[in-house]
């Protein structure tokens, strides 16, 4: 097991307080930031010579670690303050709250034999060892930054390769342990929130126009998750047949698309008046303020109008990064079943800190 933090800053524990980093993407100071929460690129690379992590045995997977930490010390001549942390030391908590923060994967997290993971101190950049492939490399930044994202995992990616040699295709391209990420390996991804969409109706049919350009649109957590809340994820459907620039682009230019659909829907309900969206914000406040419980799904329900309300400037008392903080901290994702009474005290503290969190709020 890794015992060894290779940095000398204090966070750098293997009991590190988790929940104090802070990801770039809450502050909401990036481009289209009323639409999109964040980008996120991801590269999925293998180190040649072992099996994937799904097939290979754990000395295999603790090599590998040991292999990808000992190449990252070239990293952190760029990324001084990146931290890494064995995933089988945290707690429930801290694993939910990496997921939430979009910091790691419900795969990562779970504990097992070489799993590891890398991650600047303000969310910017993660490196996850031994998930579905031996390495995922991501950046996350706020608002609407596809190419950006895409040439920070890139650098990773060519400095990483000075020390790796990655399992690879002449044909083919990387290969990863999905068909669905073969080629590039690249996955480029915008969250989004779509809640004038939705309280206009035009929800279905600008993903549908989303989807026949090659696009794939899925709830918050990516594959097989929901839509919850009106927050969906953009991203590309093929990893292969193209640049990885190309893909950056394509990306980006449907994200523009459906952010120019969602202000229309939301300018079309600001101009017939915004008694819509009021009501349906004040709505929201009331059912919070009285709600003795809350569970993920309803939680993230109520916030959706009451965001739309906040970017039409008819709220007071609460910003948009007060609203994507929530996000993390409510707990949406939940990594291990709980009993009645766990799930019923969660959901109880979940309704605690919605009502304090707009107890200012004025529409």
């Amino acid at each position: 097991m890794l015992r060894q933090i290779r940095t000398d800053n204090p966070m750098n524990t293997l009991n590190s307080p988790i929940t104090n980093i802070r990801s770039e993407w809450i502050s909401c100071d990036g481009p289209e930031k009323d639409v999109v929460l964040s980008t996120r690129a991801r590269l999925a690379r293998n180190v040649a010579g072992f099996a994937f992590p799904t097939r290979a045995k754990s000395a295999d997977l603790e090599a590998v670690a040991a292999k990808i930490i000992e190449a990252s010390d070239s990293l952190r001549r760029i990324y001084p303050d990146l931290i890494t942390i064995n995933t089988s030391s945290l707690t429930e908590e801290e694993r939910s709250y990496l997921v939430d923060a979009h910091l790691a994967s419900p795969q990562q997290v779970k504990p097992k034999d070489g799993r590891i993971l890398l991650l600047e101190s303000n969310g910017r950049i993660a490196i996850m060892v031994n998930e579905e492939d031996h390495l995922r490399i991501q950046a996350i930044l706020p608002g609407l930054q596809t190419v950006k994202a895409w040439q920070l995992v890139d650098e990773i990616d060519d400095c990483l390769a000075e020390k790796l040699e990655f399992s690879a295709s002449e044909k083919l391209g990387f290969l990863t342990a999905s068909l669905t990420n073969l080629g590039t390996g690249l996955r480029i991804s915008a969250m989004m929130h779509l809640g004038g969409l939705a309280m206009t109706g035009r929800l279905v049919r600008t993903i549908k126009a989303a989807v026949e350009l090659d696009i794939s649109v899925r709830g918050l957590f990516g594959e097989g998750s929901r839509g919850l809340g009106d927050f969906y994820q953009v991203s590309n459907e093929v990893t292969l047949g193209a640049p990885e620039m190309e893909f950056a682009e394509r990306v980006g230019a449907v994200a523009d698309y459906l952010v120019a659909e969602e202000r229309n829907a939301r300018n079309d309900l600001l101009e017939a008046g915004a008694l819509r969206v009021i009501r349906a914000a004040q709505k929201s406040i009331k059912l919070i303020r009285e709600a003795e419980k809350l569970n993920a799904k309803d939680a993230l329900s109520l916030l959706s109008p009451l965001r739309v309300a906040v970017c039409g400037g008819l709220v007071d008392g609460i910003k948009l990064s007060d609203l994507n903080e929530l996000m993390i901290t409510l707990g949406i994702m939940r990594l291990e079943t709980p009993n009645e009474r766990e799930l019923e005290q969660s959901d109880r503290r979940r309704a605690v800190m919605l009502r304090r969190a707009i107890r200012n709020v004025v529409v």
